[in-house]
């Protein structure tokens, strides 16, 4: 049982959220990737933002910045997101891919593994932000793909997919994103390798 605090003394300061410190992260290289900021002062925050004990320290990096502009592709339902901060993350979707997803990968790595998904008619979306690690993304051939990412330091890269009207025109992967100081791939399967079947689960 904790002890009670007396009259006036001061409480521990709130731990700090991790997804807080991404939501911190990715504001302040918005701002540096429309011009906002200089390269030194984004390393600078950078770095206190990771070493934020308090929330309160985590706005402070962001308070003086003025509003940025929304992201060009709005995600109006809740989307998939998986995020590495220093770490890794290595998913494969077998079923049903999300309509949107959101892929992150700070200091660290995601692969996303969509080679034996199922992807329904019309617009799947993907957003990628990749800060000082890399997202690799891996799709089957019969969906036509859209990729509009941009790359600060580092690079954006579809492979794979000889031009963006090759695949099924009715299911269209659009990829979207950021790749700074690292970088994200997006890998289409040529479309003579046949496609993998769902894996089983072992018995």
């Amino acid at each position: 049982m904790s002890e009670p605090h007396l009259p006036g003394e001061r409480l521990p300061a709130r731990a700090v959220d991790p997804a807080a410190v991404d939501r911190v992260v990715d504001i302040l290289t918005r701002h540096y990737a429309e011009d906002r900021i200089s390269s030194e002062e984004l390393e600078a925050r950078l770095e206190r933002a990771y070493r934020a004990a308090t929330a309160s320290e985590l706005d402070a990096l962001v308070a003086d910045l003025p509003a940025a502009a929304p992201a060009a592709t709005a995600l109006s339902v809740p989307a998939q997101r998986v995020r590495a901060l220093l770490s890794g993350q290595e998913q494969r979707v077998t079923g049903v891919a999300p309509r949107q997803m959101e892929l992150r990968a700070h200091l660290g790595y995601v692969e996303m593994d969509l080679t034996r998904a199922t992807f329904e008619p019309g617009v799947t979306e993907i957003d990628v932000r990749a800060l000082m690690g890399y997202v690799q993304i891996r799709l089957p051939a019969d969906v036509r793909v859209e990729c509009h990412g941009r790359a600060v330091m580092g690079f954006f890269a579809l492979k794979g997919a000889r031009r963006s009207s090759e695949g099924d025109a009715t299911r269209v992967v659009r990829i979207t994103g950021r790749a700074m100081m690292g970088f994200a791939e997006v890998s289409v399967r040529r479309g003579d390798q046949p496609r993998l079947p769902p894996a089983s689960d072992p018995d």
